[in-house]
């Protein structure tokens, strides 16, 4: 009898079989692969990618330094900028890399050679037992809430219990924002009902994934979008029952992560019919008003410089252009001022900012190969082309809002600059880069699929999506490598 059994299991292996194809079905399920290739790609961008080479890198380190100790309101100015005290080797560690980010224009030098460097440096710190402890800079980053860097904070807690050294705790940071971050883009993905394939290329892009290997902003901003979009459309397409005490908590993250971001409180309107909003104002209020008062509170309470003092300090325009209270009543006196100095900056710039906001890495220094830009774009166009499985009226719901996501938060971003960064005498608005952009591409995707409700075959759909995320993800740690190790 046992024999039997035996030789029916060997000449019948259907189990193997479909534990292979469940296997597959798991892995290739959207939210499952964006976060395997994030891991993937985004572990060995960090590997390869050299301390503080991040946009502003240095002074989201110092920004997430301070709230390790214990620092929420920087107490400590010198010539009216913001800045704390770092022990000496950490602070010795810390200026070697920064002397060193820029230097990849200088002919000859790699990073190779910095290693070579560095290396005799860590010799000549133990020697003399660290460095003295020094004065840094936030550089602007003192503005920003603890949301974005909350596990970069965890990790540096961690680092400093155990003593190690900044290369280390650096490295510890950016791999703990790319796995919490990941997974927030991962339950974003899973959690949508329409455009999973354009939700996945949207995290997977070079400029988004980047992003998430860098001790900065990027990757809460970017990631929480797309959880809000994906909640809100979800309760909008009344697929589960109404959660609003969650979209209230991701919906005040997001807000909080950085202030264009209030923008997104117009996502919870669209959870509602029009007619029934009247009688939904609690939920309403419920989900939005933390993220409408804490945004501007914490603002307040900082009393953040902006780093405006990159634009003043040259000294050619005078201090009034750069207050906010003076701008304001400028505007008022100038209604037109402002929408035209934005048509005309989105309308010269509007090739740069697209591709910056595909993927121009690092301080703006990075650049991928100039195909990628063309592919990655046509294949964010093809994945927004999906269908809806929702009534009329909750489609044109649908595209109403989120065409209100998208325009307010662009106004949003262009205005916060003009006020804070932009003399009033200039053409164009200053400091606007394309990855401020990438919040609303969930938006944009999901107005521009509301609006048309047409369906590309599942299939090319997929693979186009699969296809451009490791495209772009290779053609991200070519730039990389390309940029900073050869000569």
């Amino acid at each position: 009898m046992t024999d039997t059994i035996g030789a029916s299991i060997v000449l019948h292996p259907k189990p193997r079989t479909a534990d292979r194809s469940w296997l597959r079905a798991t892995w290739m399920q959207p939210a499952m692969l964006m976060a395997t290739l994030s891991i993937v790609f985004g572990s060995l961008t960090i590997l390869i990618n050299p301390p503080l080479r991040g946009p502003d890198e240095p002074a989201h380190f110092v920004r997430v330094y301070a709230y390790t100790q214990g620092i929420i309101k920087p107490p400590q100015e010198r010539e009216g900028r913001k800045g704390i005290e770092l022990p000496g080797e950490l602070r010795a560690d810390f200026a070697f890399f920064n002397a060193r980010r820029g230097k990849i224009w200088d002919d000859g030098f790699t990073f190779h050679q910095a290693s070579d460097e560095y290396r005799a440096h860590r010799a000549k710190q133990t020697e003399l037992g660290g460095g003295e402890s020094g004065f840094e800079l936030f550089e602007g980053s003192e503005g920003y809430s603890p949301v974005p860097y909350a596990p970069h904070i965890v990790m540096g807690v961690v680092a400093q219990v155990f003593g190690l050294d900044f290369a280390t705790t650096l490295y510890l940071m950016r791999f703990a924002g790319l796995a919490a971050f990941t997974a927030i883009a991962a339950y974003a993905i899973a959690m949508t009902p329409h455009l999973k394939w354009a939700f996945v290329l949207i995290a997977m892009l070079p400029a988004s994934l980047y992003g998430r290997t860098v001790i900065g902003a990027d990757a809460a901003v970017n990631s929480l979008a797309l959880l809000v979009a994906a909640l809100s459309l979800r309760a909008a397409s009344g697929i589960l029952p109404d959660r609003p005490l969650e979209r209230m908590l991701w919906m005040t993250l997001c807000v909080l992560s950085k202030p264009p971001q209030i923008a997104f409180v117009l996502f919870e309107p669209m959870v509602h019919r029009f007619r029934a909003l009247s009688g939904r104002w609690r939920t309403v209020a419920l989900v939005v008003l933390p993220g409408i008062i804490l945004s501007p509170l914490w603002m307040w309470f900082i009393d953040a410089e902006m780093a405006v003092w990159r634009v003043m300090a040259d000294g050619k325009y005078p201090p009034e252009y750069f207050d906010i209270g003076w701008k304001l009543r400028f505007m008022i006196e100038h209604p037109l001022h402002f929408p035209s100095v934005m048509i005309h900056t989105i309308v010269s710039e509007a090739g740069t900012l697209g591709m910056q906001l595909i993927g121009i890495l690092g301080w703006l220094d990075t650049e991928l190969h100039p195909s990628v830009y063309v592919l990655l774009g046509l294949a964010l166009l093809m994945t927004a082309f999906e269908r809806m499985t929702v009534d009329s009226a909750t489609r044109y719901r649908i595209a109403l809002y989120t065409g209100a996501v998208t325009a307010s938060y662009v106004v949003l971003v262009f205005l916060i600059l003009f006020l804070t960064w932009t003399p009033p005498v200039v053409p164009e608005v200053w400091g606007i880069q394309g990855r401020y952009f990438i919040p609303v591409l969930a938006p944009a995707a999901l107005f521009l699929s509301a609006l048309v409700n047409r369906q590309l075959p599942p299939e090319p759909l997929r693979w186009t999506a699969i296809a451009a995320s490791v495209l772009g993800s290779t053609a991200m740690l070519e730039a990389i490598w390309r940029v900073n190790w050869v000569a």
